[in-house]
């Protein structure tokens, strides 16, 4: 009779320690939380600054990770940012000294990637959603006009096409794709020779392609013909 007298009070003080454990974790005015923060690739995000409740917080180490010390029991709002990432924004509740924070952030190469699965896939507007996601990351980048391009002319939006080809020739690099890319439009699309003549003579000037210069030739030619 002892012997189950003492087992059934060691069970009882072992769900009573337990039972304390549980309200000791969860009662409590402040507490550190513990999180980490990674991309769409499942890597690490070193370097996002936190923002909690307005005031500037900690910033992600090497491994994505972060403390935010003595952080109130309760309801939190939380930003995180960094250059080329699209911002993460949230409503928290702590309520657990225990709870880890795990976030996930998505980068302007990774919205650039999705866009371009989706134009491989042939789903136009699902590649547009990316690349208008991106853009408000980085508005003047040339691969994202390209892409931008290329979905308009999927689209049969082939002056739309156009202007975001010439915004990459006018920030000032010369792309000999770009000015093939052009002249296809202007040759097949537009039905304007001259501007296609313009822009494969750019292309020939970076780039031999007898190919292409047998193609200029004969749009030459026709030209010849048309003002004959």
């Amino acid at each position: 009779m002892r012997t189950v007298t003492l087992i059934l009070l060691s069970v009882l003080l072992f769900a009573s320690c337990a039972s304390y454990k549980q309200v000791d974790q969860q009662t409590f005015d402040t507490a550190p939380l513990f999180g980490m923060i990674y991309d769409e690739d499942n890597q690490p995000c070193a370097g996002v600054q936190l923002t909690v409740d307005g005031t500037a917080g900690p910033v992600t180490d090497i491994r994505g990770r972060f403390v935010v010390p003595d952080l109130p029991r309760g309801d939190h709002g939380i930003v995180a940012r960094k250059e080329k990432y699209e911002d993460l924004a949230l409503s928290i509740s702590f309520l657990n000294r225990t709870d880890v924070l795990h976030l996930t952030m998505t980068s302007f190469g990774q919205l650039l990637g999705s866009a371009q699965k989706s134009i491989s896939d042939m789903r136009w507007s699902e590649a547009g959603g990316y690349l208008e996601r991106a853009e408000r990351l980085d508005g003047e980048d040339a691969v994202l006009r390209y892409l931008f391009a290329i979905v308009a002319w999927k689209t049969a939006d082939f002056p739309r096409a156009v202007n975001y080809l010439t915004a990459i020739l006018a920030a000032g690099t010369p792309q000999p794709a770009v000015y093939l890319f052009l002249a296809d439009i202007y040759q097949n699309d537009l039905d304007d020779p001259a501007k296609a003549i313009a822009s494969l003579e750019s292309y020939l000037r970076l780039r031999a392609d007898p190919e292409t210069a047998k193609r200029l030739g004969q749009l030459k030619d026709g030209q010849a013909k048309r003002g004959g």
